[in-house]
């Protein structure tokens, strides 16, 4: 297992628990209605994320698990949403329902940043899910035609990257970081969110590289005694898309 996983254990299966016990309804489990394959990336780099700026920079831990876990509700919104087929073969009620089953997970963001005290980041949030649906029609309406590597690489910043960026962000936010320190953050969870997702897309080695290496240029403007989570959260990262690096 790897260090990071290992030292935010608890608080990764706070995460889950608290998922496991919102996203329930009266006659199933989620998972008995959703077929949403996930591995350790899906599951556990956003809360990572969120934990790692947060320990980096001694913040309180129960805000940090507030707002990973409402980062990680707004992920698996968004994956449960691509799952939507358009198949004319498909009824028109099974067509639409990963659509009801993603904005249910929204609703569930919202209940989530009210109980965790945490609604002054709603509006950032809400901005970054706008983003993240544009990237989404702007992969819908690059199927239908052939797109270069540069429009694919703005599609999963949009996609992905978006989020992860403020994930980091407003983690460095909540533990009282400057101003400088945010921006920082934010970039280094931009570029990791889009090492992630070219991986994801099978871009190939280099595009992988060349995000992971802007990642790690950016945590060496930071004192790395005092940001270990961050560096190892960059390890983590690495050796995870090692297949492709």
């Amino acid at each position: 297992m790897f260090p990071l996983k290992e030292s935010f254990m608890r608080e990764l299966e706070e995460i889950k628990a608290r998922l496991a016990q919102e996203i329930r309804f009266k006659a199933a489990e989620f998972k008995e209605l959703i077929e949403l394959s996930s591995d350790d990336l899906d599951e556990n780099v956003c809360p990572l994320i969120v934990l790692a700026v947060n320990r980096s920079f001694g913040g309180n831990v129960r805000p940090a698990v507030s707002l990973a876990t409402v980062v990680q509700y707004i992920f698996m919104a968004d994956q449960v949403h691509h799952l939507m087929n358009d198949s004319l073969d498909l009824e028109e009620g099974k067509r639409q329902f990963p659509v009801l089953v993603g904005d249910f997970l929204y609703g569930k963001f919202f209940l989530s940043l009210c109980k965790g005290k945490l609604l002054h980041f709603l509006s950032p949030l809400a901005g970054v899910i706008a983003t993240m649906n544009q990237g989404a029609i702007s992969r819908w309406l690059g199927e239908k035609g052939k797109i270069g590597e540069s429009e694919h690489l703005k599609i999963l910043e949009m996609e992905r990257a978006s989020l992860t960026g403020q994930a980091a962000r407003l983690s460095a936010e909540l533990a009282g970081c400057s101003e400088k320190d945010q921006n920082r953050c934010e970039a280094l969870g931009w570029e990791l969110g889009v090492a992630w997702a070219a991986w994801r897309d099978q871009m190939g080695k280099k595009a992988v590289r060349q995000s992971l290496d802007r990642a790690k240029q950016i945590l060496m403007e930071l004192p790395e005694n005092e940001v270990i989570p961050l560096y190892e959260l960059y390890h983590y990262m690495e050796r995870s898309l090692g297949e492709a690096v």
